[in-house]
């Protein structure tokens, strides 16, 4: 088996030799799967179509949780997303700045909220461009892995 992997690894660099790799367990999270994601939970999380604009990856990392052994992947990004319709409309404050019962009047946008983020659903006005400034965590699953939005992702 080392042999092999050896072998792979002198061998010109090319798609064939990527997917050997991955093989091996080799392969990472790629921008197009993170970007998969984020237009997935995109949609989950605002009613209306966004344009994602700009999706910039900032720092990936591998990391293993030692507590269960579990392998996972973090990969943090910005995305700039603009809303012609806007989104969420029903959640537009009032002329005293109060959101309705189950918005949120945080500016922080996440599209995988975790404990500390915005509770509840949040206004974009129409034409407004929001920032992501977020991290996804993904989990091994086999030679995959699994994403925040619950699909599983194949090596590339």
């Amino acid at each position: 088996m080392l042999a092999l992997a050896a072998l792979l690894a002198a061998s010109p660099v090319g798609a064939q030799r990527a997917a050997a790799f991955c093989l091996f367990g080799g392969c990472d999270v790629t921008e197009a799967q993170a970007k998969a994601v984020f237009d997935n939970l995109l949609k989950k999380r605002f009613d209306k179509p966004g344009k994602v604009e700009e999706f910039r990856t900032r720092m990936t990392e591998r990391l293993e949780m030692h507590a269960t052994g579990e392998k996972g992947f973090e990969y943090f990004f910005n995305a700039t997303v603009v809303f012609p319709e806007g989104a969420n409309l029903e959640c537009k404050p009032d002329d005293a700045n109060k959101y309705p019962e189950g918005c949120s009047a945080s500016k922080n946008y996440v599209t995988a909220p975790r404990d500390v983020d915005p509770k509840g659903k949040q206004y974009v006005a129409p034409g407004q461009k929001v920032v992501f400034d977020e991290e996804f965590r993904f989990y091994e699953a086999g030679k995959s892995w699994k994403g925040p939005d619950g699909v599983v992702y194949d090596p590339q």
